[in-house]
Order: structure tokens, then C-alpha cells, then sequence
């Protein structure tokens, strides 16, 4: 079966989903330590610094991302094959370069946005079948 219920594994449209998930969470993981790195910049590093990381939303937000992320790539590995998929993952760098743009006014110059252009030329010529 194309959905997957026959073989207990996920099936087209759980893959997309998988890999939307992965995409958001592991943008959230990146947006959110840097937000908290943000909020920490001025508490010298040791132990009170780990206590205000603690207590800092957007720290939270960071490790949520990365387990959210661990939980979709998890579900993409049963059904990718690893040489193929942990390169398609460099798709996070959009997603991180665009909310960065967004979220701390991070310049998007025409070097990042062309070297981003290239990874992406980059998976497509991966992901063509082979001669």
C-alpha cells in the first residue's frame, strides 16, 4: 500500500509532513538559541549563566526545536536513504538565512543569497536519478 499502513511504515504524505516538521523544527531550534544567546550576552559564562538559560523562553524554545527535529528525522531515515536525505537537510539554511532576515534584521547579501542558490542547484543535481 502507498500510505504505509500495510507495512508500518509512513507513507508519501506522512514523509512531507516529516519533512515540513523537520524544516520548522530545526529553524525554531536555530531562531530560538540565537534568541537566547541574545538574552545571555551580557551574563558571564558558569553556573549563574546556566541557571539564567534556564529560565530563558527562547532557550526552550531552541531545545524544543531540536527535539521536534529528532522526532521528524527519525521518521525520515525509516524511508530515505541517509546519503540521500542528510543533504537535503542544507534546506534549513533558507529557512534560517530568511527568519534571521526577519527576526534580527540579518543581511541577506547577494554572496549568501548565491551561495544558498548553489546548495539548492546542488540538491536538485542529487536528486536526478543516476546515469
Amino acid at each position: 500500500m502507498t500510505d504505509g499502513v500495510a507495512t508500518g511504515r509512513p507513507g508519501t504524505q506522512a514523509m512531507v509532513i516529516a519533512w515540513v516538521l523537520l524544516l520548522g523544527f530545526e529553524t525554531l531550534a536555530q531562531v530560538g538559541l540565537k534568541a537566547g544567546g541574545q538574552i545571555l550576552a551580557n551574563t558571564p559564562f558558569g553556573p549563574s549563566w546556566f541557571l539564567e538559560a534556564l529560565h530563558t523562553p527562547w532557550v526552550w524554545a531552541g531545545i524544543a526545536g531540536y527535539v521536534g527535529g529528532f522526532a521528524a528525522w527519525m521518521v525520515i531515515l525509516d524511508r530515505t536513504p541517509l546519503s540521500f536525505g542528510f543533504p537535503l537537510t542544507a534546506v534549513v539554511m533558507l529557512s534560517v538565512a530568511v527568519a534571521s532576515y526577519y527576526l534580527f534584521h540579518e543581511a541577506l547579501s547577494l554572496w549568501r543569497l548565491s551561495g544558498i542558490g548553489l546548495i539548492i542547484v546542488g540538491l536538485v543535481i542529487m536528486g536526478g536519478d543516476d546515469p
